[in-house]
């Protein structure tokens, strides 16, 4: 045997010198993204499990539409931290001492809220952990608030935009702290109009006369591309969310069995919606929403609170489906038999989730039709978006229609990924461009 030089030097020469990569500006946001992206996947699986325990559960107390009504009551706030997460790390971020530590403090508030919102509205808690959320909440607002007094003590223009923030933040805090207070419904109705107000405050803040009232003549400029990144980002984890709810607990149970069919299928189509969603309406050239007329961008951004609220209560309806994908729900559901409360159940989750994926469907064909076209004449095979969209329309019809089929959960996930997927097969034909080939030499693909 001979002895073989080593590969390893021992000495430390330049070329394999190495900078660390915590360094890189860049590489320390993404990093950042995805810890703060894999905390609010649990936080929202959290919220999902719990709406779906409360709208299909024996014995709850709760119907389908106060289950969806204190979901979406839970959701927007979490939302809402998120974003000003997204927007504070976007603005500010620097990586620093002080920078790392903001952000654990968020993060702790965050998980606070996530860990107890489940329990929010239940009688028994008797308003403790509504009470903690709203503090939660506050806190981080808070928070927020003051990173941008700091900010304006050193940058004086931006104190219009500070004081405005200030005041809409002071009145809505009001009704959020009046909420802990007042007995239900009153706590019900301040919640809402709380959630409610904040939007269109944002709204006016985005607008033109927010930028000659508020901005004194300077403004802000913003990384569009991480900002449509990062809510895109987002949609990936709400999809994740639904998909690690197929697999969380073996719902489908031991071995293969007609539940394994229908986690497969709800699986393609969670796959097939994070397509249709990439490909928009399938234009090769355009100006996106968030670049476009001021309202666009406020809109844009709604219809992705929107979607993903109804991607969560979808994938709730989904996994309920998935356990009892053999219910069928034809004859009698008012009964107070097992039986038949297994099968009202059902009834409740297909129409949750056709409901649920038309929303989805529609924002989606909202969202693709804020971007504007540049495509030239006769660049794709079908050339107008409109055509190529328009078998949205009845697709969204079928689907909301099927709960009147009286299907069980296994023959709703098939029929609903049928659809979908017709819909997908039918964009991407009309999205080829106009000369496309089913082969294609090795001169025209270089070419």
């Amino acid at each position: 045997m001979s002895k073989e030089p080593s590969n390893i030097s021992s000495g430390s020469g330049d070329s394999e010198r190495e900078e660390r990569s915590t360094d890189d500006a860049i590489k320390q946001y993404e990093r950042v993204d995805l810890f703060i992206d894999l905390i609010w996947v649990g936080i929202i699986a959290n919220l999902s499990g719990s709406f779906g325990e409360q709208a299909f559960g024996e014995n709850t107390g709760v119907t389908i539409g106060e289950a969806v009504g204190e979901f979406c009551l839970l959701f927007i706030p979490i939302w809402r931290l998120w974003d000003f997460l997204r927007e504070y790390i976007g603005n500010f971020y620097k990586d620093d001492l002080l920078d790392r530590n903001f952000i654990v403090w968020i993060l702790i508030l965050s998980v606070l809220y996530g860990v107890n919102a489940p329990f929010a509205f239940t009688p028994a808690d008797e308003g403790n952990s509504l009470t903690i959320l709203i503090t939660i909440y506050l806190i981080a607002r808070a928070s927020f608030l003051s990173t941008y007094l700091i900010q304006s003590i050193f940058m004086p223009f931006l104190w219009r935009q500070f004081i405005f923030q200030a005041v809409s933040s002071v009145l809505t805090s009001s009704l959020w702290i009046a909420a802990i207070f007042v007995p239900y419904p009153g706590t019900i109705a301040l919640l809402i109009v709380a959630n409610g107000l904040e939007q269109p405050l944002s709204f006016i803040f985005a607008s033109p006369l927010g930028d000659k009232l508020l901005s004194g003549g300077w403004k802000r400029t913003n990384n569009m591309n991480r900002y449509v990144e990062r809510h895109e980002g987002f949609f990936i984890i709400i999809l994740g969310e639904g998909v690690f709810r197929l697999i969380e607990g073996s719902p489908s149970g031991i071995g293969i069995n007609s539940h394994t069919g229908t986690v497969l299928t709800a699986l393609l189509l969670y796959y097939i919606l994070h397509w249709i969603y990439f490909n928009g309406d399938q234009t090769k050239s355009y100006v996106h929403a968030v670049r476009r007329t001021w309202w666009k961008p406020f809109l844009w951004k709604l219809l992705h609170i929107i979607m993903f609220g109804a991607l969560l209560i979808l994938a709730a309806s989904v996994v309920f489906l998935v356990k009892n994908n053999n219910v069928n729900t034809t004859g009698e559901t008012n009964g107070t038999t097992p039986e038949s409360e297994v099968k009202a159940a059902t009834q409740h989750a297909i129409w949750s989730a056709s409901a649920t994926l038309s929303i989805t469907l529609l924002t989606m064909t909202c969202v693709a039709l804020l971007h504007r076209s540049l495509d030239k004449p006769n660049t794709l095979v079908v050339n107008s978006r409109w055509i190529r969209l328009a078998p949205r329309v009845p697709a969204i019809v079928l689907i909301m229609c099927l709960p009147l089929m009286s299907l069980s959960g296994s023959a709703w996930c098939g029929f609903a990924c049928i659809v979908i997927y017709g819909v997908f097969v039918w964009e991407a034909y009309a999205g080829l461009e106009k000369d496309w080939k089913w082969i294609q030499t090795k001169d025209e693909v270089e070419d």
